[in-house]
């Protein structure tokens, strides 16, 4: 019998995030060690920032009183002052890729034997020769890397239950956060019901709600939270009808819109691939152009090789695979 206790071993062949190994003795007091210099080092560094703080807000001050004695004397607004003094800065948006952080993480991977720490590991890139005068083409091929391997860590999949567990609980948490800013700021209402997909399964099940809107349930569907999460749990692992229990299916479902049907002169067609060069090339004049190299053509309902299914649906998602017309529009027959 195949092994399914866990969510990894139940979609093989999909690429597994390995959990981090215990630290050894050494690597403990290390760590201990590293930990004292840090904070010994951020008590420096906020008595730094206190000095710099106080220094500025006097600098600031003192901007001000000049800015008000130029505005007197002119005869116009201090905000008209600032505006001309370049007041107005404009920042450029941090969260793409940086080269430095590509950089950090090709040494990782260049080190990532001995274990080393965030912080020597950017020393060690720091001094590195091949990271000084790099080619633009060299800059490009760090942060494509980076690039491909967080997408990678956006799908890969938890290998152990607990690792499972931590990761639902910790995300729903950061999702209940963000929730509940956005309750505030705009008063919407918003519920939420989450559970394990299978008997082996360590994830809690969760219900959420935000101010008072799980009161719906009971005055209006005569249900209580807890009931109905409990019948959800019910659903999910004794019917085992979650949506998401097989990635091979998951990423079928994703690629089949784009893939078995396409519209023509305003109606939809569904495609033949086993006769396609004559029932939809030949016929209707469209071609599924950028079919990626070594996908076998066929329907992503019957393709079982995860690899495969992964490549097609990444040239999907980014438009290399898609629909054209071998001929002028108007004279595709109908």
């Amino acid at each position: 019998m195949a092994n399914k206790s866990t969510w990894a071993a139940r979609n093989p062949g999909w690429p597994v995030m390995q959990p981090r190994q215990p630290l050894s003795t050494v690597e403990k007091e290390h760590r201990s060690t590293h930990a004292a210099s840090r904070q010994i080092s951020a008590a420096q560094q906020k008595d730094r920032d206190a000095l710099l703080n106080e220094a500025i807000q006097t600098l600031a001050d003192e901007f001000e009183a000049k800015v008000q004695v130029l505005a007197t004397t002119h005869n116009v607004t201090q905000e008209k002052v600032k505006k001309l003094l370049g007041g107005h800065k404009y920042y450029r948006n941090p969260r793409g890729t940086q080269l430095a952080n590509a950089i950090i993480h090709d040494k990782a991977h260049e080190v990532n034997e001995e274990k080393l720490s965030l912080e020597q590991i950017r020393d060690l890139a720091r001094v590195d020769p091949k990271y000084q005068d790099m080619t633009q083409e060299e800059k490009d091929e760090l942060l494509r890397a980076l690039t491909e391997y967080r997408a990678l860590k956006n799908t890969s999949i938890r290998a152990t239950n607990s690792a499972a567990a931590r990761d639902a609980q910790s995300t729903l948490e950061h999702i209940f956060k963000i929730l509940d800013s956005l309750a505030l700021r705009t008063g919407i209402y918003v519920c939420l019901f989450a559970t394990r997909g299978h008997v082996y399964d360590s994830s809690q099940p969760f219900w959420y709600g935000t101010d008072n809107i799980m009161d719906f349930w009971e005055d209006v569907m005569d249900l209580e939270p807890d009931e109905i999460i409990r019948k959800l749990e019910q659903w999910a692992c004794m019917h085992r009808k979650s949506k998401q229990t097989s990635c091979m299916e998951g990423m079928q479902r994703m690629c089949a819109p784009n893939t078995i049907s396409c519209v023509v002169a305003k109606k939809k067609i569904r495609i033949n691939f086993v006769n396609f060069e004559v029932a939809i090339k030949a016929r209707y004049g469209i071609d599924l152009l950028g079919w990626p190299e070594g996908v076998p053509f066929q329907s992503p309902h019957t393709i079982t090789n995860a690899e495969h299914l992964r490549t097609l649906r990444d040239a999907l998602k980014a438009g290399t695979c898609r629909w054209a017309y071998t001929v002028p529009q108007k004279s595709v027959p109908m």
